[in-house]
């Protein structure tokens, strides 16, 4: 028998608490364990820098954790530490106090643990570390994970919260950690979409059949090291749609597609992204999405959820150890709320960015938007419209339109032809399918054959589509990718150059999403056709620029739903010369400071937050 931890609920809150212990102390005398914990006991340890410490001192510690932390509750202190290594502390009198039973002072010499909520065994003096249980009942998780004793890999979470059948993902309290130089991620919580390996847990890539296959990661992959490495919190593996194709609610067959919180509750989370953008639409315990956009799997899902979403510039992280998709368009990138962690976690995550620029761009480019506030705009027109003007106003730039197929026939490379429609018709199909075909199909057809006695995997109608097209077509590969980089190196020298002194030329402006209800309960839409072309979300794929979706309000719609007044969240893309994503950032921080780009809450909506309707 292997333990694997206990469950257990303090004031009515359910925590895990691991097998393995932190430290060891010797416990307050008098404590009683919560009844079935084995004498478990919750304990809170407390930093204090003065010798003389008061009720009233103690009160305030007490109200600064729980203002702070959704770990801690006032069930942890039937047992209290006071920590101090240079004075010798006088305690408070516990009888002001009635929910502590016991008061002791110790130094870090006893036990050298951060402040905050713990464990105690009374028989034992070992203290461990609890996690904090809740229930994922907007289905965005396909497991919970928590770190291993050895800080080398991770093992799931065991514990389940009673009464719900959604998967149970367990947080650390707030209060270990505080951001430094070599840890500016410290204490993060963050949610790795299941395409990146974690050591220790295995990887499904939205797939029953994938999941069944293939053993638990051996490694971890370089994003997701690189954010740990930078004290982030890895808490569980979040879903996408099957082998990240671009499926719909009612397409999801292996697993239930995750809800998207904004307005009715019933609109389309999108995919591939869906598990990272449900569940930073939701969840306030959750801070950092770990996401992949190949062709709009970041960018979608960020609008559709009223999140700030990147493609970064290509191949400024390598993507070892996780599952290509598209080796030529594949990027990792976020689904956050906060606009000041987003630049925080894009430093450490990223390489080769510029960092020379001076200034912000003083010219903006506005691609197929509205320039004039007309009454024949729909609200979220209208939104975009003051967005561009607020934004002018803040760069003292220049506005001006685009014309990508006016502006290629006249620049285009010489023996290139007309339209660039002709040159990449089959680029996108060929080169992403080509690469899962070869990556994805054949070796999981193979270990599912071997384990189930020549059987095929079921595959979504989208991937067969697909991979059955590009199969026909085995020697054009070449071709595409040199297509790709023809368009590529136009792009980034003559569309959307560098600049030296502002890192971009100008600043490209561009809407995908109209904000228009979108149901998750439509019929769903099976194999749609093979994506020809150059459409407007597959530029920056092509050219490998950064490509950044910014939420900039909201517009009411009367739901077919809820029969309700509701509202749904209106982005707007930004992109920029290759290399340039912190001087995006920097920008949309700045337009978060002014007022321009507001804050994002979780819940039914982006300004206001609210209740989730289920």
């Amino acid at each position: 028998m292997t333990p694997m931890g206990m469950t257990m609920a303090i004031d009515d809150v359910p925590y895990h608490v691991p097998v393995e212990p932190v430290g060891k102390l010797s416990s307050c005398a008098g404590l009683q364990g919560i009844p079935g914990s084995y004498d478990l006991t919750p304990i809170t340890i407390f930093d204090v820098h003065q010798a003389n410490c008061s009720v009233e001192t103690l009160s305030q510690f007490v109200a600064d954790y729980l203002e702070k932390d959704d770990v801690f509750n006032e069930g942890f202190l039937q047992g209290v530490y006071f920590r101090n290594n240079d004075v010798n502390v006088t305690i408070p009198d516990i009888a002001a106090h009635p929910n502590i039973t016991c008061i002791k002072a110790i130094t870090t010499a006893m036990l050298d643990i951060p402040a905050g909520p713990y464990v105690l065994s009374q028989s034992t003096g070992e203290v461990y570390m609890p996690y904090r249980l809740y229930s994922d009942t907007m289905g965005a998780f396909h497991q919970g994970v928590i770190a291993a004793a050895d800080g080398q890999h991770w093992i799931p979470l065991h514990s389940a919260v009673a009464g719900s059948s959604a998967v149970t993902v367990g947080v650390p309290s707030r209060l270990y950690h505080k951001p430094t130089a070599d840890k500016p991620l410290a204490g993060v919580r963050l949610g790795v979409k299941d395409l990146y390996n974690i050591k220790g847990i295995k990887t499904g890539l939205g797939s029953r059949a994938y999941y069944a296959v293939y053993p638990e990661a051996n490694t971890t992959a370089v994003p997701v090291q690189r954010l740990v490495d930078a004290g982030a919190i890895v808490i569980g593996k979040m879903k996408l749609s099957q082998f990240a194709a671009p499926e719909n609610a009612r397409d999801a067959i292996d697993y239930l597609m995750p809800f998207n919180p904004r307005g009715d509750g019933y609109q389309e989370v999108t995919s591939s992204s869906s598990g990272p953008a449900g569940g930073m639409a939701s969840y306030d315990w959750l801070d950092l999405a770990l996401a992949s956009d190949t062709g709009g799997s970041i960018r979608i899902p960020a609008e559709f959820n009223g999140l700030f979403g990147n493609r970064p510039s290509y191949d400024t992280v390598p993507l070892t150890d996780g599952v290509p998709l598209g080796p030529q368009f594949d990027t990792a990138g976020f689904l956050v709320r906060d606009p000041k962690l987003w630049h925080a976690a894009s430093k450490v995550m990223y390489s080769g960015l510029a960092t020379g620029y001076t200034k912000l761009p003083s010219k903006i480019v506005t691609y197929e938007l509205p320039t004039t506030d007309t009454p024949d705009l729909t609200d979220a027109q209208k939104l975009v419209v003051q967005f561009v003007d607020k934004v002018s106003n803040h760069l003292s730039a220049t506005i001006s339109t685009y014309n990508l197929s006016k502006h290629w026939a006249e620049t285009r490379p010489s023996g290139t032809p007309e339209n660039n429609n002709d040159l990449l018709n089959i680029t996108w199909p060929i080169l992403a399918a080509q690469e899962q075909i070869r990556g994805i199909r054949d070796p999981l057809f193979k270990a599912y054959a071997a384990k189930y006695d020549s059987r095929t995997p079921f595959v979504n109608d989208w991937t067969n589509a697909s991979w059955h097209w590009a199969s026909q077509f085995p020697d054009l590969i070449d071709e595409a990718a040199n297509n790709k980089t023809i368009f590529m190196d136009w792009w980034n020298t003559v569309a959307l150059p560098n600049n030296t002194d502002s890192c971009s030329e100008s600043v490209f402006l561009y809407v995908f999403n109209a904000a228009q209800p979108t149901y998750r309960t439509a019929l769903p839409q099976g194999s749609s056709g093979i994506p020809l072309g150059l459409n407007t979300m597959f530029i920056s794929p092509m050219a490998g620029n950064p490509d950044f979706v910014v939420p900039i309000g909201q517009v009411k719609y009367y739901s077919s739903i809820s029969q309700h007044e509701e509202v749904l969240p209106v982005s707007v893309r930004l992109m920029a010369a290759r290399g340039c994503d912190l001087m995006l950032l920097d920008l949309i921080n700045e337009l978060v400071d002014a007022g321009i780009v507001p804050q994002v809450k979780t819940g039914t909506s982006v300004l206001e937050g609210g209740d989730i309707y289920v």
